[in-house]
């Protein structure tokens, strides 16, 4: 049980650095959309990303860890790409579009999957889980607004 309870840690370690780390990359791309709409639904998705961050930190600590992950290269340059104010807006959709095809239902799936162990941590992680398809579905159609837009 001890191996199970550090591989949960482990992986809400990385998540909470992860979700910490986007939240601080749409900040930026809020920062500089010119888009109302885009903007308002990114502040959604920012404060999504906060609270998932902070239930992940919550969740370590109770089973007895402490946050202290920081995020790979490929998610740093992915953060790096959302935050550029020299790319636009669709080709930063698609970008993260592409990263979750409309076919796969649940983004978290194998996370939630490598927890089964663990009723409480995996409710959580699914339930994270039901915001990020929401997320997905407004970016879907935001994509299709902009393109529709021509912008």
């Amino acid at each position: 049980m001890a191996t199970a309870r550090a591989e949960v840690i482990g992986l809400l370690d990385a998540f909470q650095a992860a979700e910490r780390a986007g939240a601080d990359a749409v900040g930026r791309w809020i920062a500089a959309c010119v888009d109302p709409r885009l903007r308002g639904g990114l502040r959604v998705i920012q404060s999504r990303d906060r609270r998932h961050a902070a239930l992940a930190v919550a969740r370590l600590r109770a089973l007895g860890g402490q946050p202290v992950a920081h995020v790979g290269r490929d998610l740093s340059a992915l953060c790096g790409v959302v935050s550029d104010p020299g790319i636009s807006d669709r080709s930063k959709i698609a970008l993260l579009l592409s990263r979750f095809p409309p076919l796969r239902d649940a983004p978290l799936e194998d996370l939630v999957r490598r927890v089964e162990g663990d009723a409480e941590t995996h409710a959580l992680l699914e339930t994270i889980g039901d915001d990020e398809r929401a997320s997905l579905g407004w970016l879907r159609r935001m994509s299709e607004a902009l393109a529709r837009d021509g912008a």
